[in-house]
């Protein structure tokens, strides 16, 4: 079943830039919309006022030809003669229909599915004859169901019980009229939208998806082991920030490995690679620095007395001290390593030299030594010990029971404060005569030579 879900989901994973694309449509979609609907709506304002001023012309055409028509008296004798001036008329324009209402009969002229009359007829018609009495030509009603202008012109004939009324029916501009006028204007619209989608999509995928998966290859090569892989990404923005984290990451990476590759397996301390990397890399920024070459006296002889594991246990404490004594004194950069065996290298800032050499001397005397000898031995200063050594190198029969002093510490210092070192081995043979003489003391000490 959790393999099934998660092909599912597998199956449901999309790109990055398939997302963005999609969320980017939504948006160019809607000024799609809207533009059409502005496109449209100021089309359909510019045809209708068009469309509003070729009507007052049709009508005032319509309503002076059929003033004219009503002088003649065979009209009034026959009104279906007025048919055919009727659809002439109609035809001479875009005039929908024109229907004739006898105001004293109450009834359209020409019986047909036009001719129907509503209450708003009857109160256009009435508005119609107030106009007339004023001096205007005809009263205009809008009908916004039917997009249609509609105009009622009074018709005097011969007599005054001559009145008709004509209902002149005049089309404004439809939507699909609209959309055909601005079919060319939405198509280029519509195209540069789309063009200026799939550039805006090339500019992301170039920017943000490109850069992204150049990311995620490098994650896979780090995945596999190859570490202190770098991307070269140059955006100016925060992903070129994450490219360059990304690349000290993978640095402090390889470093990390290094550094557990070369550790020592006793103390867990980097050893002779991560010596050199540190001493080397101070040279070459030309920092100046203290390198204390650090060892335990008398070591061989602790280790012919109590054993090899004992010697170990020496050594791990003595590991333990110098880390806690340079995460406590020390700086944040100072570095302590492990050559093997009692050998250890500090590395410190030379502020901070003798405040952390003062510190391990007398905390290596006052912890570890005490918890390395029995309270008496510790007290006295030294422990006894039969010489068997020398009792086989003599040939003698009983060996002598002999003092040894207790184990201490040495810390020759070398510094680059008046002279540089020239490289690696240049430091180390630097320390060479301070360290002989620095184990020359009894007791725990330590040495700088500036």
């Amino acid at each position: 079943m959790a393999k099934v879900k998660k092909e599912k989901k597998k199956h449901r994973q999309t790109t990055i830039f398939a997302r963005i694309m999609l969320r980017l449509t939504f948006p160019l979609l809607f000024l799609a919309g809207v533009f059409t609907a502005v496109q449209l709506t100021n089309q359909m304002n510019s045809m209708n006022r068009s469309y509003a001023t070729e009507s007052r012309f049709a009508f005032d055409t319509i309503q002076k030809a059929l003033d004219a028509e009503l002088q003649d008296e065979a009209i009034w004798r026959d009104p279906a003669n007025l048919r055919i001036k009727l659809k002439e008329l109609s035809d001479l324009s875009r005039v929908e229909s024109i229907q004739l209402y006898d105001l004293f009969e109450r009834s359209a002229l020409f019986q047909d599915q036009a001719s129907k009359w509503d209450r708003l007829d009857q109160l256009a018609m009435e508005a119609s004859l107030q106009h007339k009495q004023q001096g205007k030509p005809y009263f205009i009603r809008v009908d916004k169901d039917t997009k249609r202008l509609i105009a009622y012109a009074p018709l005097q004939g011969l007599t005054e019980d001559q009145l008709w009324v004509a209902r002149i029916v005049f089309p404004l501009a439809h939507i699909m009229d609209a959309l055909n006028s601005s079919r060319w204007m939405l198509g280029i619209m519509f195209f540069l939208i789309a063009l200026t989608g799939a550039a805006i999509g090339r500019g992301l995928a170039k920017s943000i998806v490109s850069p992204i998966q150049s990311l995620n290859e490098a994650t896979k090569e780090i995945v596999e082991g190859h570490l202190g892989m770098h991307v070269q990404i140059s955006t100016g923005d925060e992903i070129e920030t994450l490219a360059n984290t990304f690349n000290r990451m993978s640095e402090s990476l390889k470093e990390m490995k290094q550094r557990a590759e070369d550790a020592n397996p006793l103390t867990q301390l980097p050893g002779n690679q991560g010596i050199f990397y540190q001493i080397n890399k101070r040279i070459q920024e030309k920092q100046k620095f203290i390198v204390f070459h650090t060892d335990l006296d008398r070591f061989k002889v602790f280790n012919d007395a109590f054993g090899l594991g004992r010697g170990d246990d020496a050594i791990k404490k003595t590991a333990h001290l110098l880390r806690d004594v340079m995460a406590t004194v020390g700086s944040k950069d100072d570095f302590v390593g492990h050559q093997g065996g009692d050998d250890f290298v500090l590395v410190v800032k030379p502020s901070k030299a003798v405040e952390i050499a003062e510190t391990i001397v007398k905390r290596f005397d006052s912890e570890v030594v005490k918890a390395l000898y029995r309270k008496e031995d510790y007290d006295r200063g030294y422990f006894m010990k039969e010489d068997r050594r020398t009792m086989q190198e003599t040939g003698a029969t009983e060996a002598k029971v002999v003092k040894f002093p207790l184990i201490a510490i040495s810390l020759a210092g070398v510094s680059n404060a008046k002279k540089d070192f020239a490289d690696y081995f240049d430091c180390l043979n630097r320390a060479v005569p301070i360290k002989a003489k620095v184990k020359s003391e009894i007791k725990s000490s330590y040495f700088i030579q500036e």
